[in-house]
C-alpha cells in the first residue's frame, strides 16, 4: 500500500496535464495576439504626404514599365516581320548543279547572288521603314505617357489638397466639440461644487 501511494505521488498522471492544458488555453491563445499588438505599436507608419508620394512613384513606375515592355514587344514583332520577309530568298540561293556546264552554273550562281542581293536590299529598306515607324510610335507613346503621368500627378495633387482640407475641417470640428465638452464638464463640476 505504501509503495502504491509513492507511485501515485511521483507520477501525478495524465489527468493533471490535461486539466493544466485547458486551464492555460486562453492565455496560450491570447499571448501571440498581445505580442503582435506590442510589435504594431513599434511600427513607424508613413505620413499622409509620404503615402501620396510613394503611391505616385509606384504609379509612375508602372506607367514607365508598361511603355518599356510595349516598346520591346513592338520592336520584337517588327524584327520578326523583317526576318520573315528574308525567308523568300532562301529558294533563290539554291542552285541545281547536277547536269549543268560550268558556264551555266556560273550564270545561275550569279543570278542567285543578284536575287539575294536584291532581297537583302528590299529587306533592309523594309527594316528601315519598320524602324522609322517604330521610332514614331515610341515617340507618340512617350508623349501620351508623359501626358497621362502629368494628369495623374495633378489628380493626386488635387486629391491630396481635398483630403488635407477635409482633415483640417474635421480637426477644427473635433477641437470645437472638445472645447464644448470641456466647458460643459467644467460647468457640471462647478454646479456640483455649488450643490455641495
Amino acid at each position: 500500500m505504501a509503495d502504491e501511494k509513492k507511485t501515485v505521488k511521483e507520477n501525478p498522471g495524465k489527468g493533471s496535464k490535461f486539466v493544466a492544458f485547458f486551464k492555460n488555453l486562453p492565455q496560450n491563445i491570447a499571448t501571440p495576439f498581445k505580442n503582435m499588438w506590442h510589435e504594431l505599436k513599434k511600427v513607424t507608419w508613413p505620413t499622409k504626404q509620404d503615402l501620396i508620394k510613394y503611391s505616385c512613384i509606384v504609379l509612375l513606375f508602372m506607367v514607365f514599365m508598361g511603355i518599356v515592355i510595349g516598346l520591346l514587344d513592338l520592336g520584337s514583332s517588327r524584327l520578326v516581320t523583317a526576318i520573315s520577309s528574308l525567308k523568300g530568298t532562301e529558294e533563290q540561293i539554291i542552285v541545281d548543279t547536277s547536269e549543268a556546264t560550268p558556264e551555266e552554273v556560273t550564270e545561275e550562281v550569279t543570278e542567285a547572288a543578284e536575287g539575294a542581293a536584291e532581297a537583302v536590299t528590299d529587306a533592309a529598306e523594309n527594316a528601315g521603314e519598320a524602324v522609322t515607324d517604330a521610332v514614331e510610335e515610341v515617340k507618340d507613346a512617350a508623349e501620351g505617357a508623359a501626358e497621362e503621368v502629368k494628369e495623374t500627378v495633378e489628380e493626386a495633387k488635387d486629391a491630396a489638397e481635398e483630403t488635407a482640407e477635409a482633415v483640417t475641417e474635421a480637426a477644427q470640428d473635433a477641437a470645437e466639440e472638445v472645447k464644448e465638452a470641456v466647458e460643459d464638464t467644467a460647468e457640471t463640476a462647478q454646479d456640483a461644487d455649488e450643490g455641495k
